[in-house]
């Protein structure tokens, strides 16, 4: 090819580029206007949906949004178990404070799932989705078997049943992979758990402040015999004792069922041949009591009815000639009398306690054969026995007195009646007064103090998670 031939076709070659770009140029400037328009319109739409959007974001925050939907499905869980105890939360005025309590939990479950992915805490090893895997597995089969067990065959096969049951767990939202979604999200939350209070200490300025907050609790509240005996029995740390307590231990002979329907009908006659004998040396002062009571039973409407109602009954007992106090008494006496009897059935047995203890038997040996009181079996009390002292008002009145009518440690007190049977109560020991030294309960309060210090540092370190994704809550969308 000449050179001029070569040279026309280059200059050819230019002219068709330029005019290729002035065509694309064209191109996109007429897609250009297009989109533009389109984001008009898109724009009017945003605008005119904005509002239903908005409706159904309760919380926003950096990085997403907990929606109305969600926080009602979750309202709905809150109120299934409300219901279990016969509770409608609406009946109550609680469903505002529940939804609310909905849309925090939310936005803190999608607050810690954003933390655990940024730690590479969600990508969990093949060896734990295994393992989470089969307990799924296994946790889904045992609802499964405990349905089909209840569920009554009427001629279907194991096979059809496994199904129903299957089904129904379904219909309740119960399915294996939701059961394992959930304990993947626990395994995460505990990965994180972890991850946060791994290096969280207790020092010893941290120990004593934990000792002396317990002890100024303790020294308050167990002003209140119920308080301090209820914080004994349930095992509670003590490093504070009220003055005047003593520990014992006891064998109860108790009273059988017949017996306890035998005592409660006579102590009901009791009671009501006294309210006879109380009317009659002071039927003034009785009368005026069961009017009030009366008028006060009813509504200010059958006021008056109640009136007239009792000062019929009053008429009707003028004219009734009424039980001497000889009479009321007697029967006192022998209602008294067979009470006594029916304690005289359980004293033979009592006797036999007091007997072998006498004769050197060991006492916890005795509480194993004889003893009816579930207190003398379980700890702590089994071990540390009963706080009792004058003022004592959580025990009935005749162990208190039995109890502290002991004069030595180690000696045992003769049947002491209550209303449950007899007890052969024995002075275990007097209870030190005052407080109990940091240095004995120093791997306890340790305990605790690292426990507490743990959780607060993980509660403020979520908290402070949450207010750095700068939250906008909108509870009134709620409803």
């Amino acid at each position: 090819m000449s050179i001029m031939k070569k040279l026309l076709s280059a200059a050819l070659a230019l002219m068709l580029i330029a005019m290729s770009f002035a065509l694309a140029e064209d191109d996109v400037a007429a897609q250009l206007e297009a989109a533009n328009a389109r984001i008009a319109e898109l724009e009017v739409q945003i605008e005119l949906y904005k509002p239903f959007y908005d409706a159904q974001v309760v919380i926003e925050y950096d990085g997403g949004i907990v929606s109305l939907t969600d926080v009602l499905d979750v309202y709905a869980q809150y109120e299934s178990m409300y219901a279990q105890y016969g509770i409608d939360p609406v009946a109550y005025g609680l469903d505002g404070t529940l939804k609310q309590q909905a849309a925090d939990s939310l936005l803190e479950e999608a607050i810690k799932a954003d933390q655990a992915a940024q730690l590479g805490l969600d990508e969990l090893s093949e060896e734990t989705m295994e393992a989470l895997r089969a307990e799924a597995a296994d946790t889904f089969e045992s609802y499964v078997t405990s349905i089909a067990d209840q569920m009554e065959e009427g001629g279907s096969t194991n096979e059809e049943v496994r199904q129903q049951a299957i089904d129904y767990l379904i219909g309740l939202g119960y399915s294996e992979e939701g059961l394992l979604d959930d304990m993947v999200s626990n395994e995460v939350d505990d990965q994180l758990y972890t991850a946060i209070t791994a290096d969280v200490e207790v020092t010893e300025e941290d120990i004593q402040a934990a000792y002396d907050e317990l002890l100024e609790s303790q020294q308050t509240s167990f002003a209140s015999d119920r308080e301090y005996n209820s914080a004994r029995s349930n095992g509670d740390l003590i490093v504070y004792n009220p003055a005047g307590y003593r520990a014992v231990k006891h064998v109860l002979v108790q009273f059988d069922d017949e017996q306890t329907s035998r005592m409660d009908e006579i102590n009901a006659r009791i009671a009501d041949l006294q309210a006879e004998l109380d009317a009659l040396n002071a039927p003034e002062e009785v009368e005026a009591v069961e009017a009030v009571e009366a008028v006060e039973a009813v509504d200010e409407v059958e006021a008056v009815e109640a009136v007239e109602a009792v000062e019929a009954v009053e008429a009707v007992e003028e004219e009734e000639e009424p039980r001497t106090e000889e009479d009321i008494t007697a029967d006192l006496e022998s209602a008294q009398a067979e009470l006594d009897a029916l304690y005289a059935e359980l004293l033979p047995v009592a006797q036999e306690v007091i007997d072998k203890y006498n004769a050197g038997e060991d006492f916890a040996a005795l509480i194993d054969e004889y003893n009816s009181d579930p207190g003398m079996e379980n700890e702590p009390t089994a071990t540390e026995g009963y706080a009792v002292s004058f003022d004592s008002t959580t025990w009935d009145v005749g162990f208190r007195d039995g109890a502290m009518g002991i004069a030595n440690v180690g000696e045992i007190s003769e049947p002491v009646k209550s209303a449950y049977g007899f007890h052969i109560i024995r002075y275990e020991s007097d209870i030190p007064k005052g407080a109990v030294a940091l240095d004995e309960v120093r791997d306890a309060i340790a305990e605790t103090a690292l426990e507490s210090k743990i959780s607060d540092t993980y509660n403020s370190t979520i908290d402070q998670w949450i207010e750095e994704a700068n939250p906008v809550y909108h509870y009134d969308r709620i409803g």
